[in-house]
């Protein structure tokens, strides 16, 4: 959407503060300082990205449950239905499902909530990965393109990552294309979008014409970055007034819908159960 239609909400620390010799010199200079907010990352050496989740299993305390994806929330009774047909009785629920997600699952939404969740606007994710036999791509693990003519608006190297992340003499890159159901619908079948990205790959210089791409995926993230355009703040306190009037809490990048990492959003969910505990404990001493 047009930034005319956005508020700064997201920014926070994300977004430098020069001082106006530091203006002045990225003016007149064609070098400046850099000031970008990530510096650094850590990524695990096997296993990509969820291999970060593997030890959660391993802690006794935990009880997990796979294969159960919730349908149904009587909030009343007290009751989860998941789309296997089981259904449990719960005493607290914190929830990172998308608030657009959940509301639907929950029986006796009033008509301005379920307005309310419908207008929360967000991006959706066409991510096409490309196998390439070469691992000389890119000097740089990510970066951007701020071109309407070019369809995708970032592209990584999962490669440069981690060498377990592609064969060795091979380079990996993952395209990412944005639309969103308020603003921008994906009309196109998936399958189009990798030769559309082959190509302007080429263009960009990424690709070279004699490239040979050894494997090639494509598919649809449903939900990726919240938009905060000038709807949002009116929409979530109705959604997240409405949750706390029967007790769901909520966390992480959906559940609070906002610009939050992934360090941040493991934080919103301790902070969530800490609340519940702190809340029983005080109960039980009354």
């Amino acid at each position: 959407t047009e930034a005319s239609n956005m508020t700064t909400d997201w920014l926070g620390s994300r977004l430098y503060t020069p001082e106006p010799d530091e203006l002045l010199q990225g003016l007149l200079s064609p070098n400046s300082r850099d000031v970008h907010y990530v510096d650094h990352f850590r990524y695990p050496k096997t296993g990509g990205f969820q291999s970060y989740l593997s030890r959660f299993p391993a802690f006794e305390s935990a009880v997990l449950h796979f294969g159960h994806e919730v349908v149904r929330i009587d909030p009343r009774e007290g009751v989860l239905t998941f789309s296997n047909g089981e259904k449990r009785q719960h005493e607290h629920i914190i929830s990172s499902i998308p608030l657009p997600s959940l509301i639907p699952m929950i029986g006796g939404v009033p008509d301005d909530v379920k307005r309310a969740a419908r207008t929360l606007a967000y991006t959706r994710i066409v991510l096409v990965s490309l196998g390439v036999d070469r691992s000389d791509l890119s000097d740089a693990h990510v970066t951007y393109f701020y071109d309407p003519d070019i369809p995708f608006a970032r592209v990584s190297f999962p490669h440069m990552f981690s060498a377990g992340n592609a064969p060795e003499g091979t380079g990996s890159i993952q395209a990412e294309i944005y639309f969103s159901d308020k603003y921008k619908p994906l009309h196109q079948p998936l399958g189009a979008f990798v030769p559309i990205v082959i190509d302007h790959l080429k263009e960009c210089g990424i690709l070279n014409s004699d490239d040979s791409i050894v494997d090639s995926d494509v598919r649809l993230i449903p939900y990726a970055n919240v938009i905060f355009d000038l709807d949002r703040s009116e929409a979530l306190e109705t959604v997240h007034g409405f949750l706390d009037d029967i007790g769901i809490s909520y966390c992480g990048r959906y559940g609070e819908w906002d610009h939050i990492w992934t360090d941040e959003s493991f934080r919103s969910g301790q902070r969530e159960a800490q609340k519940i505990e702190s809340k029983t404990c005080k109960e039980l001493h009354l």
